[in-house]
Order: structure tokens, then C-alpha cells, then sequence
């Protein structure tokens, strides 16, 4: 038995977050999925929120997926997936911070917005802007690339990419768009296509757009 139990749900991205990084890290852990359309009692009396990615290590109880990934970047150091410069972490965390309160809020008004067709054409425009921002001053400044802070991949990448995986259920079913002058952007989809921690952890498109299809 391993020291980590990861308790996921197979369709959540946050979820998806924490299993890319245990595999990034080459990390020994327990998978223990999680019905949370029907959740268990054991569930109810472990989870303080009934969310998921929640982690038991050492009878310890962590949750919240930004908060995880960086508890396990400190108990598992090798290899390292921050910056190790603080000014250079400083925008490793801005970067994570943009995608929870700012990039996936715009993404989510258009499923709020969907009856509401006067409002998609803003929804979609914020979306292209948020896209050339990331393609501008994150992948832009990176220097070396692909990945959000130079050549190596890092926790801002794994913030990111469970929400890139599901993109293209917004394209088909919202017309939401990224930017044909985003080439930084879809050359870092495609390396994270390649890795091994995304390829055990992703899902189809018919995967997702069965459960999109359900706010539609």
C-alpha cells in the first residue's frame, strides 16, 4: 500500500490535475475513485467538502488541487516542477492563480450565458482575449518554451491542461475559438499531448461532450 491514496473522480480536471502531477513525479500511489453522483457514506464522513482530488498521506487529509500540487511538489522534490528562483516562482504562481480566477470563470459564462445569445459574442471575445494574453505574456516570455516557464514542465502546466483537453467541447458546442495567431499555445497542446502523464489521464472528446452536452 502506498503512503498516498489520491481519491479522484474520473470525469473531474481537477482531479486530473493531481494524477498528472503523481505521474510526473513518479510517485507510488493508491487510486480510489469516487461516485460523486452517488456518494458513498465513507466519502461523506472524509471529505470536509464531498469535492474531489482529496489525498490521505501519512492519515493526513489534504484537498483542493492547487493546494495538493504544491504539497506534493514539497514531499516528493525530485523532479522539480516550480522554479527554484523566487522571482521566477512568484510568476509560476500568478500564472496558476490566472487560470482558477480569471481564464476558467470566462469559459464557464458561456454554459451560464448559453440562453442568453446577446451575451455569447462577449463571452467568446473575453475567451480570445484571455487566449492571447497566455500566448503573449506567459508562453511569450518564456524565454526557451514550450511549457509555461521555459523548457521543463512545471505545476503551471498541469494547471492548465485538464481544461485545454475539454476546449474543444466549447469550440463544437459554444463556437468558442482559440485565436489562429496563438502558435505558442497550440505548440504547448501538442507537447503536452506527447507526455505520458497526460496520455494515462486524458479522456476523448465523446467522453466529455456526453457530459457537456448535459448543460446544453
Amino acid at each position: 500500500m502506498s503512503e498516498i491514496e489520491l481519491f479522484s473522480y474520473e470525469a473531474c480536471p481537477f482531479a486530473q490535475r493531481t494524477r498528472i502531477m503523481l505521474i510526473e513525479k513518479h510517485a507510488r500511489f493508491t487510486l480510489t475513485e469516487v461516485n460523486l453522483k452517488n456518494k458513498p457514506e465513507w466519502w461523506k464522513k472524509l471529505s470536509p467538502t464531498g469535492k474531489v482530488p482529496l489525498i490521505r498521506h501519512k492519515n493526513n487529509i489534504i484537498y483542493e488541487s492547487r493546494i495538493i500540487n504544491e504539497y506534493l511538489e514539497e514531499i516528493l522534490p525530485n523532479p522539480r516542477l516550480m522554479p527554484v528562483e523566487p522571482y521566477k516562482r512568484a510568476k509560476a504562481r500568478i500564472w496558476i492563480d490566472f487560470c482558477d480566477t480569471t481564464l476558467l470563470p470566462t469559459f464557464h459564462q458561456l454554459i451560464k450565458d448559453q440562453n442568453n445569445p446577446e451575451r455569447q459574442d462577449d463571452n467568446r471575445q473575453k475567451i480570445k482575449d484571455k487566449m492571447l494574453l497566455l500566448e503573449n505574456e506567459a508562453l511569450g516570455s518564456n524565454g526557451e518554451g514550450p511549457f509555461f516557464m521555459g523548457k521543463n514542465i512545471s505545476l503551471v502546466d498541469i494547471q492548465y491542461i485538464p481544461f485545454f483537453e475539454r476546449f474543444p467541447c466549447y469550440e463544437e458546442i459554444w463556437g468558442a475559438k482559440i485565436p489562429q495567431e496563438c502558435s505558442k499555445l497550440n505548440l504547448w497542446i501538442d507537447k503536452m499531448h506527447e507526455r505520458e502523464s497526460f496520455k494515462k489521464t486524458a479522456k476523448p472528446k465523446e467522453f466529455h461532450m456526453e457530459r457537456y452536452k448535459n448543460y446544453s
